[in-house]
């Protein structure tokens, strides 16, 4: 089985709880932290400045793609930030919760 770290984007605080609520009432992820911070990005030719929320998480490769699916459904951004990292390795404790807690 593969473990990923997952960060998912936020425009806020509301929007990030949304999310995480949805994907934890589907056992899609193990729980998230929320990682608040100032954020500048090029949006359509244009700098936009604003407070961003990043949740970041753990998954299996069983859940990715039912992670993606529903993040585009319930967070209000046109292009929803997702990252999956594979961890060069985790210990066998993190491992065993994340298969317990998505099982």
């Amino acid at each position: 089985m593969l473990y990923y770290e997952v960060k998912i984007s936020a425009e806020n605080q509301e929007q990030a709880d949304k999310i995480l609520n949805s994907l934890l009432g589907k056992r899609l992820v193990t729980g998230g932290q929320f990682i608040k911070q100032p954020a500048r990005f090029l949006w359509k030719g244009k700098v936009q400045d604003m407070n961003y929320v990043f949740i970041a998480t753990y998954t299996t490769d069983k859940h990715k793609e039912a992670v993606m699916e529903d993040v585009r459904k319930t967070s209000a951004e046109e292009v929803p930030m997702m990252t999956f990292t594979l961890p060069d390795d985790i210990n066998q404790e993190l491992r065993d919760w994340i298969d317990e807690t998505l099982a």
